[in-house]
């Protein structure tokens, strides 16, 4: 993954980046602990966004809020070339803007109005927002370039936002019922009983809607909602309790295989 521009700074990342040959296999469905804004610049593509599919154009937006997940549906033969912007929470907040700014993010259901059209603006697309950020952070300081200009770029995205008419489908209830029900006892039987499918149908709808089997999808959002209690000061076991792990020991020793240490050193280090 060729890297054009990169940025970092206190609570947001800013990239620029192409494949010339994209394999699918280099883009797994995932789920972060921070929000992304992403646009493609370049390339056949869409994104399976919690269960909802969405074809992209060059110049389109997505936008994922914190474990949100999504999965890139990639063009192998075709380039890919794309800007991604990864925030916190606070890095709007520290700087003095309204949270009501993040709307867009907040106020909808999981997998509902993540995709922005050039259509959907008026005047200056999101598209030139980011170019334009990567002109300027050559020339002040890439924080402030991504600062003014991501700030700007939101508040044309709200007024998409307000504009824009939600659209549900009913295979994005099967994704609504896990989430709904992520912290208590969750079966491949019960979600197939909610759907009215056999949990061999289930199994095969969801690996074509998410892009991931149910138990990878329900353990790593389990995950992120963990990190998110400890971060809350609540202790390891208090947390995984309450998201869903009520066997400790069995809980520790999935969390050490996937992250490769223990729960409360992974807080002690976050």
């Amino acid at each position: 993954m060729p890297i054009i521009e990169h940025y970092e700074g206190d609570g947001f990342s800013f990239s620029h980046s192409y494949d010339t040959e994209p394999k699918d296999s280099y883009f797994p469905m995932h789920i972060h602990d921070n929000h992304e804004l992403f646009c493609l610049v370049k390339g056949k593509v869409g994104y399976i966004v919690e269960g909802r599919r969405y074809k992209l154009y060059p110049g389109a937006v997505l936008l994922m809020r914190s474990s949100e997940s999504h999965k890139l549906i990639v063009n192998e033969q075709e380039e890919y070339e794309r800007y991604v912007i990864n925030f916190n929470t606070d890095f709007l907040t520290k700087n003095g803007f309204d949270i009501s700014i993040l709307a867009p993010y907040f106020n909808r259901d999981l997998g509902q109005k993540n995709r922005y059209l050039p259509k959907d603006f008026d005047g200056i697309t999101p598209l030139q927002f980011f170019e334009k950020t990567e002109r300027e952070a050559k020339i002040i300081s890439p924080q402030s370039a991504v600062l003014s200009n991501f700030s700007a770029l939101l508040s044309s995205i709200n007024v998409a936002f307000l504009n824009k008419e939600s659209r549900d489908s009913e295979e994005g209830g099967i994704i609504s019922y896990i989430n709904d029900n992520l912290t208590k006892e969750l079966s491949i039987s019960q979600i197939a009983d909610f759907a009215h499918l056999s949990p061999s149908q289930l199994s095969r709808i969801f690996k074509s809607l998410t892009g991931t089997s149910v138990h990878e999808y329900i353990l790593t959002k389990r995950l992120i909602l963990f990190h998110e209690k400890q971060r809350q000061g609540k202790s390891a076991i208090k947390a995984s309790a309450e998201c869903g792990f009520h066997d400790y020991s069995a809980f520790y020793r999935l969390y050490k295989k996937r992250f490769g240490c223990s729960p409360t050193k992974k807080s002690q280090e976050s």
